[in-house]
């Protein structure tokens, strides 16, 4: 029988799977969502996708209940090295597109899309790096990703029963070092945005409220999907045993995998999405209704 945490991850990444091919569905048949910006958000959707699979593999027999004194699967390493690219990769493109509205919001670059291939090279690239210096490690022995005392796989924090600092440091170090510096320069472009929207008099006053409220939003979407991992993985460092807190493990496992839902709702979906996915699905249920009739 699941655990809640697994029950909890397997809802939040069913959210997140069925939002990003939405997302994505509209990018493919709409050409009006294909600008440069909204290439930057289905790659994020494209990422999110894969990681949202990756988090149903919770679920998977071998995941789900693992057999005692035995090897470790392969889909616990898919898992884990998975986890690892997606959930960094993702938390990367939302730094590049803070830096591409920063790119037309304060200095009205009006060829914002000369920056697409940089962002690609970060997002993908920088966590591709990290799978290969974690590959390499691998293969001289030093096995970082399995189970370690979650009920997904990742960077083990326990090996052969006993507590491993150096998973700690690792977990630290590779994934929420990156994703705090990914924070810290989103806040920093966002207040720098709000603060030329404060000193420009082109803008309405209502569409700057707009502007910093969605710019808050982003910023509550990131805060939201890995504080409590964070928070947790630290708990478990001055436990007396090393134990995870079952408040932190339920919030990680609820509100990490739903990232990709998240992500979707507060970057994707505008106005015109809503008309155009509107448009998508009356589509497809009048060409399944054409399809009955005939």
């Amino acid at each position: 029988m699941l655990s809640t945490p697994q029950l909890l991850v397997g809802i939040s990444a069913s959210l997140s799977a069925i939002a990003c091919i939405g997302m994505m569905s509209c990018f493919l048949a709409f050409e009006e969502c294909r600008r440069c910006g909204r290439r930057i958000l289905f790659y994020m959707n494209l990422t999110d996708l894969f990681g949202a699979g990756l988090w149903l593999l919770t679920l998977w027999p071998s995941i789900a209940e693992p057999e005692l004194e035995s090897i470790t699967p392969l889909p616990c390493f898919l898992q884990g090295y998975g986890l690892q690219f997606c959930m960094v990769s993702s938390y990367l493109w939302t730094s590049c597109f803070a830096f591409h509205l920063y790119q037309i919001l304060v200095k009205n670059n009006k060829t914002p899309e000369m920056y697409e291939w940089r962002y690609i090279l970060l997002s993908w690239g920088v966590p591709m790096f990290i799978l290969l210096m974690f590959g390499v490690e691998h293969l001289c022995g030093f096995v970082l990703i399995g189970f370690g005392g979650l009920p997904w796989c990742w960077i083990r924090a326990w090996s052969d029963n006993h507590w491993a600092v150096d998973g700690y440091v690792f977990q630290m170090l590779f994934f929420y070092g990156p994703l705090t510096i990914a924070l810290s320069y989103n806040m920093i472009i966002f207040v720098g945005i709000a603060s030329k929207l404060g000193q420009s008099s082109v803008m309405s006053t209502g569409m700057e409220d707009k502007i910093r409220r969605r710019m808050m939003a982003y910023t509550t979407v990131f805060l939201l999907t890995f504080t409590w991992g964070g928070l947790g993985r630290t708990f478990q460092v001055i436990s007396p045993e090393h134990e995870l807190s079952p408040v932190f493990l339920a919030l990680t496992s609820f509100f990490t995998p739903l990232q990709g839902f998240l992500n979707c709702l507060i970057y994707g979906l505008n106005k015109l999405v809503r008309i155009l996915f509107n448009l998508l699905i009356q589509s497809i249920l009048a060409s399944r209704s054409h399809t009955t009739n005939f």
